[in-house]
């Protein structure tokens, strides 16, 4: 679980880069609609989570190589996190069949060494009498 809190503060991390980055491209741009950092981080976030409302759209050329970026960053940072969440998941469930498979196995083997012991007790019985009526 530790990857996950990791992944998840990286990814903020890197919306929050995205969000002064925006900001300091876009603000200076006339008829941009990104003027505050507010409006930088509502757009980071929506492009991000692949959501993209395009109320807020970059306008200058680099806000939209930008954007192109944080477009595909979107889409890899989802297709990670569920990987993660899903090896986790699945990672967990494999321990807890190779846990009971063990647990089997443990039993099984009790078993079968209890039963040698008693056939050797009976083995050893039927000697020590075979040996007093030999005598």
């Amino acid at each position: 679980m530790n990857r996950t809190i990791y992944l998840f503060i990286t990814f903020g991390l890197i919306i929050l880069l995205g969000t002064f980055v925006m900001y300091g491209i876009e603000s200076q741009v006339p008829n941009s609609k990104i003027k505050t950092l507010l409006d930088a981080l509502w757009w980071c976030v929506a492009t991000v989570t692949t959501v993209g409302y395009g109320d807020i759209v970059p306008i200058s050329n680099i806000g939209r190589m930008v954007a192109l970026f944080y477009m595909f960053f979107g889409i890899s940072m989802i297709a990670i996190l569920l990987s993660v969440i899903t090896n986790t998941f699945y990672k967990r469930r494999f321990e807890k069949e190779e846990r009971e498979n063990r647990e089997q196995e443990v039993i099984y083997l009790k078993n079968e060494l209890m039963k040698r012991l008693s056939e050797i007790e009976e083995k050893q019985a039927k000697c020590i009498d075979l040996i007093n009526h030999l005598k």
